[in-house]
C-alpha cells in the first residue's frame, strides 16, 4: 500500500517495483542519487524501476541527480513535481506513462506549456533535451500542468 525509501539508500536495481500499485504513499528520501542506474556502476544503465506502476504522488528529491531510460515507463501517476536542480539528456524516463498533474519550478512557467495532445511543448524556445528531455516523449500525457 505504501512506499517509503528509508534515508541512506542511493539508488534501486533494475525492475526493483515493476507493476507495483502503490494507494497511499510514495516517499523517496533526500539523499537518493539515482533513479534507474546501479548505484554501485553508474556506468551501467538500469532500467524500468518503477515501470508499469501506479503511483499517488511522486516528489522528486534535490539530490537525485539521474532519472534513467523507462525509470517510470507506462506508469500512472497521480502528481509528478521534478525539482529544477534536476536535468537529463534523455527523453523517456516517464514513456508512455500517464501524469495527472504536473508540478515543475515556477521559473520554468515561461519556457513550458501543454501542447494539443497534452504533451509537454517548449514555448518560443530550441529543444532543449537537457532541461527537459525526461518529460517531452510525446506518448507521455499530463492532464493539468502547474508551477511551484
Amino acid at each position: 500500500r505504501s512506499f517509503i525509501v528509508p534515508e541512506g539508500v542511493k539508488g534501486f536495481a533494475s525492475d526493483f517495483m515493476r507493476g507495483t500499485q502503490v494507494v497511499e504513499r510514495f516517499e523517496l528520501s533526500e539523499g537518493l542519487i539515482s533513479i534507474g542506474n546501479n548505484s554501485f556502476d553508474i556506468e551501467k544503465e538500469c532500467h524500468c524501476v518503477f515501470a508499469n506502476c501506479s503511483l499517488p504522488e511522486v516528489v522528486i528529491p534535490q539530490s537525485v541527480q539521474e532519472i534513467g531510460n523507462f525509470a517510470f515507463g507506462h506508469s500512472q501517476i497521480d502528481m509528478l513535481q521534478i525539482p529544477a536542480t534536476l536535468h537529463s539528456p534523455y527523453g523517456r524516463q516517464f514513456k508512455d506513462s500517464h501524469i495527472r498533474k504536473l508540478r515543475l519550478p515556477k521559473e520554468w512557467k515561461d519556457d513550458v506549456e501543454l501542447g494539443d495532445y497534452n504533451e509537454l511543448r517548449l514555448k518560443g524556445h530550441r529543444f532543449n533535451d537537457e532541461r527537459y528531455g525526461y518529460l517531452r516523449c510525446p506518448s507521455t500525457t499530463i492532464e493539468t500542468l502547474e508551477f511551484y
